[in-house]
């Protein structure tokens, strides 16, 4: 199943509609993914967005394993885009400057 979710945040970097949303649902369980708890996929694939934007930033100094916090931390592009620099700076594995850079990539 990861294996297409990445897929589907690669097709749509900027994000999807609800009829592309209910597309991959019909794709996933025609491929025999469990779809009894899609809150769960909906999640899924959202720490997987905010993973692949934070790479297509390419900001230095925010490798994978600080990507990694990140998308633990805020788990959405939305919650990432509406925090300060102060609360990206809060992971203990996130220098200030490197936190004011990733702000004000998203911005």
């Amino acid at each position: 199943m990861k294996k297409q979710l990445n897929a589907f945040v690669e097709r749509h970097p900027d994000g999807w509609n609800h009829d592309q949303w209910l597309s991959l649902l019909a794709d996933l369980g025609a491929d025999g993914v469990d779809l009894a708890d899609t809150a769960a996929i909906g999640e899924e694939l959202e720490k997987l967005r905010l993973a692949a934007t934070l790479r297509r930033c390419d900001v230095p100094g925010l490798g994978p394993k600080r990507i990694e916090a990140v998308v633990e931390k805020f788990g959405t592009l939305w919650s990432l885009r509406h925090a300060g620099v102060d609360e990206v700076a809060a992971i203990k594995t996130i220098p200030a400057g490197v936190a004011e850079k990733v702000v004000a990539a998203l911005k």
